[in-house]
Formats: structure tokens, C-alpha cells, sequence
């Protein structure tokens, strides 16, 4: 079973052996569907690994297509029914399933598969009669989909959530309320949900033993299916995100929908060291969000990260330093370390310190920035026109010389200073319904300084909606992510005022 892309790229390679008689390399690959090398190299493995093409080692162009066999079938064991609703008690009975092995993306493991019934988890894909596949283990990150073993008798089926003091279970469908899981109450992580398997797909059974093939409208589940493989017949259609929308959702499943190289610029200010309560919210896919960041944004497409570090028990987490070497890591370059001077107030950072009053901006790009409009503002001592002047080289000869002038603004510092606060930091009196706004000009400077008219800004973290705002107010596309509805809305209201 292939997804759309790798369709496109198992396509492609025939189209030029047919018309060329030799494979493409993967450079060309990379080339044609404008994605990088390393990328290319992934889906052509996927599609080694799946049986559809051979490469000849040591050979630039030794890729041949080849017709995958029929797919190997692992049994599973289907345990019963689980909510995605209410929890309720699971089913014990114990069946097996067929499944394919490339459904199953781990080497070994044990992993499990159960049958939906509710519709609380269909705003991620999750629906009525699903059977959903699951690895099974004891733990798991924020943001995934768990089984959820509740005081030591109901299962359910959310997404995980660690905060302070509890565990919430969050549904994907605005009808129902998550589930606060509160210190004392009996509480067990059964597993992870790993793929979903939807029930009215046509499946073709192909038995190896009598050399024929039988169609199903739907996997047997209450039957021990005896063969060598079954191969889901589908068509996916490619996903999509809409421009100038705001994601309920996290920014990974937003990020999920984009094609390589889509974003031009993202400017956002993650929820680092949990130094807030974000309306539940929580950052630790820290990695994978950076790697996601690489794959879509475009060649010269430049990510602002906009970032601090806590103090505890007097000494500073550092987060802000490991995230730029991150980045760095996963292939951004580090074009400027900027600074976001702010007046001290309140209680910050250590007491036995300097007053702590700024946060760090770091610019990263995608090779070397594509656009560059340096804001010129700060004022210049004076101001004078070109002139023209002379000057004695080494063997008494004297060169004629063009000298510039100087303009009475000249291009910014590094540190950019903002006032905060009340009437400051947002025009509009909603967004001060937000714990930690984004400053409305913090945001529009970099808009203007990395992007231009029409370009797709993206903030991971919308917030209060800042980063839209202004995208619009300067001629921007935008897209955004929050997990928090409530703070969809306030983004929803600063945007319907423009």
C-alpha cells in the first residue's frame, strides 16, 4: 500500500525508464518533485522496502521497478471494543486478525488491535467501527493517541496529555470534554495507537496456497483469516490545509497535511520550560516539531523561534541553547542570534542576579535566506550625500574613489526592544485574555524583515492569534496551530475585527 507521494514518486521512475531506457537518480528525484536529497532517499527506501522497486548498489541509476509480491500477514490479537466516547469495560474475548506487516511500522514488539464504538476521537480520523492498532507499552508522549486503562476496570481511547498535578485525556470532537485524571485515581497506560484500519476498505486476500484471490468489502475481524496476504485496496487522496485558518489541533497533525517545502516563513514563541499553564498545553515533541519545520519549509524559507530559559533553584535550563543547536542539527543555519529586550517587570528569573529582561530570537533559514528587507530605523549621527575623493596607493599613484554617503536611518541592531503590557503589546483589548502575548510588532518586524506580499507565514503555537493578525494587516498568508480551543477563539475574534 503506498501513500499518495510515494504513488507519485513509483510512477515517475517508470515514466523515465520508458522513455529513456534508465532509471533516474535519486538527485534527480530530489529535483523533480522539489524535496531534498535525504527525503528522496527516504521514500525510495520505503519503496525498496515495500517490494515496488531493486537498486543496484555502487550504481547512480540502478533503480529497477519491480512488481511487489503479495504482503506478508502477521496475526493480531483483537481484544474487544473500546470507547472513543465514554470509557467502558473491555471485551476480553481474545480473536486474531490478519494484518499487513507494513502496517505494523516497528521492528517487533507486541502490539494488539481493538474495535472502535463512539465518535469522540473523529476529528482524528478515528471513527465508529474502526479498528484501531496499538503497540503495546506502559508509557507515552503528549499528543498521542493511548489506551487508557481507568480505575482498573474501563478502557478508553484519547489523546494523552501530562500537566501539573493530573493527566488529561483529550477527545477529538468539540461534543465531549476530556477526561482529568487527578492524583490517587487508578490510572495505566495499555498502549499506543499506531494505525487505524478502516472497515468498509475493500480488502483482496490472496491465498498462495490454491493460487487464487478472493474479495472482501471488509476485513473478516471475527475470523482467523489463513493465508500469505492481504493488501488494503485504496485510493488516499493527497492531504491538504487550508490557508488563513487557525488548527485546533496539534501543529504536528497541522505540519502532517503540508507537502515538502510549502512554508515560507514561521514565527512563533513555543510554551518552553513550562513556565506557563497555557490553558493545559504542553511542549515536549520538541524534536519531532523542528524536523517537521525542516521538511516544509521552503529553500531560503527562515523559522523565527522566539525563546527564554527558566531559572530553578538558581540555575538556568539552558532550554534556549539546546534548541538552536537542535536546529542546527536537523540542517537549519543559524543566520542571527537576536535579542527581545523587554523592561524588567515583576518577578523574574534569580533574585541574586542582574534583572533578567530578555529573551532570546533565534533566526534559522533553509539554506540562505530568500528574503531579506532590513528594517532602517536607527537613527545615524548625521547624514551626508556620496562624494568623491582620492586616494595615494603604495607607488605614489592616486586611485579615484566613489564614497557613499550615509542615509539618516540606518539598518537596525540585533536587539530590538519592546514595551509590554497593557495598551503595548496587542491593540486589541481581547488578546490581553491570553497569559503570555506575543508582541504585535515583535511579530510584524520579522514578518516584514523575512518574508513579502503573499508570502505563507506559520505560527506552530498561534496563541492569541497575534502572528495571523498580522500577517494579514501586511499583505501575509497564515496558518496556524493551538491546542487550545479557547484560545482559537480569541485568534477567531482578533481576525473577524480586521
Amino acid at each position: 500500500m503506498l501513500t499518495a507521494r510515494q504513488k507519485q514518486l513509483n510512477d515517475f521512475i517508470r515514466k523515465v525508464i520508458n522513455k529513456k531506457g534508465v532509471a533516474p537518480s535519486e538527485r534527480e528525484v530530489a529535483r523533480h518533485f522539489r524535496i531534498s536529497a535525504s527525503t528522496a532517499h527516504e521514500h525510495l527506501e520505503t519503496l525498496r522496502e515495500k517490494g515496488y522497486v531493486q537498486k543496484e548498489r555502487g550504481r547512480a541509476r540502478g533503480l529497477k521497478v519491480t512488481e511487489p509480491n503479495a504482503e506478508k500477514l502477521v496475526l493480531v490479537p483483537l481484544l474487544g471494543r473500546i470507547a472513543a466516547g465514554r470509557p467502558i469495560e473491555a471485551i476480553g474475548d481474545k480473536k486474531m486478525i490478519a494484518v499487513p506487516q507494513n502496517r505494523l511500522p516497528f521492528p517487533g514488539g507486541k502490539c494488539y488491535a481493538l474495535q472502535v464504538a463512539g465518535d469522540s476521537m473523529i476529528d482524528a480520523d478515528i471513527k465508529d467501527n474502526d479498528t484501531v492498532l496499538i503497540k503495546e507499552q506502559k508509557t507515552a508522549e503528549n499528543g498521542e493517541t493511548i489506551v487508557a486503562l481507568l480505575d482498573n476496570n474501563e478502557v478508553t481511547l484519547k489523546k494523552f496529555y501530562k500537566e501539573r498535578g493530573h493527566i488529561r485525556l483529550e477527545p477529538a470532537n468539540k461534543n465531549y470534554e476530556p477526561i482529568i485524571v487527578r492524583r490517587g485515581r487508578d490510572f495505566e497506560i495499555q498502549g499506543v495507537v499506531i494505525d487505524t484500519m478502516r472497515g468498509e476498505k475493500e480488502v483482496v486476500m490472496q491465498l498462495q496456497e490454491h493460487k487464487k484471490a478472493e474479495t472482501y468489502k471488509e476485513l473478516p475481524l471475527d475470523t482467523i483469516i489463513c493465508g500469505d496476504a492481504v493488501r488494503i485496496m485504496s485510493k488516499t487522496p493527497e492531504d491538504s490545509v487550508d490557508l488563513n485558518h487557525v488548527y485546533n489541533e496539534n501543529c504536528l497533525d497541522t505540519m502532517a497535511k503540508m507537502p515538502d517545502n510549502f512554508i515560507d516563513m514561521t514565527v512563533t514563541s513555543p510554551p518552553y520550560d513550562d513556565m506557563r499553564n497555557y490553558s493545559g498545553s504542553t511542549f515536549c515533541e520538541f524534536e519531532s516539531i523542528v524536523k517537521e519545520l525542516y521538511r516544509v519549509t521552503k529553500k531560503g524559507g527562515v523559522v523565527v523561534w522566539v525563546v527564554g530559559d527558566q531559572t530553578i533553584m538558581g540555575n538556568e535550563t539552558g532550554t534556549s541553547f539546546r534548541h538552536a543547536l537542535y536546529f542546527k542539527q536537523v540542517g537549519f543555519n543559524l543566520f542571527d542570534t537576536m535579542i527581545y529586550l523587554k523592561p524588567p517587570r515583576g518577578a523574574v528569573g534569580n533574585n541574586n542576579t542582574y534583572w533578567q529582561t530578555f529573551e532570546y530570537m533565534f533566526v534559522f533559514s533553509k539554506g540562505k535566506p530568500k528574503t531579506i528587507n532590513l528594517i532602517k530605523d536607527r537613527e545615524n549621527k548625521d547624514e551626508r550625500k556620496g562624494d568623491t575623493g582620492t586616494k595615494r596607493m603604495y607607488d605614489g599613484t592616486l586611485l579615484k574613489l566613489n564614497r557613499a554617503g550615509y542615509s539618516k536611518y540606518g539598518r537596525r541592531t540585533n536587539v530590538w526592544k519592546y514595551l509590554i503590557g497593557k495598551g503595548h503589546s496587542a491593540s486589541d483589548k481581547i488578546a490581553y485574555e491570553h497569559p503570555a502575548i506575543f508582541p504585535e510588532k515583535l511579530a510584524q518586524d520579522h514578518i516584514l524583515s523575512w518574508s513579502k506580499n503573499g508570502d505563507i507565514v506559520f505560527d506552530p503555537f498561534m496563541g492569541s492569534g497575534t502572528t495571523a493578525k498580522m500577517a494579514i494587516l501586511n499583505k501575509r498568508k497564515y496558518i496556524g496551530s493551538e491546542l487550545s480551543r479557547e484560545y482559537c477563539e480569541i485568534a477567531k475574534k482578533r481576525i473577524e475585527c480586521l
